[in-house]
């Protein structure tokens, strides 16, 4: 993985079904999180208090985000 690429350069290791096409950032959220998770020093690292709160509030982001989807027309 290259971290001075975009998303790390796994770009190759993504289906394609999942629409790369669109925004996928709340994925993109989950690979910051896993790569600070897995960082070589210790102090560099995320506490798994504060892993589980970014979790979260990526889901959240992504929950309201598709609640919003596009309004329907009125008649």
């Amino acid at each position: 993985m290259d971290k001075d690429k975009d998303l790390y350069n796994l770009y190759e290791f993504l289906d394609p079904t999942i629409g790369l096409d669109t925004t996928i950032e709340g994925f993109e959220k989950f690979v910051d999180v896993a790569m600070r998770r897995v960082e070589e020093s210790g102090d560099d690292r995320p506490i798994m208090n504060e892993v589980v709160k970014k979790i979260e509030k990526i889901l959240q982001l992504a929950d309201q985000n598709s609640n919003a989807g596009p309004a329907s027309p009125s008649s």
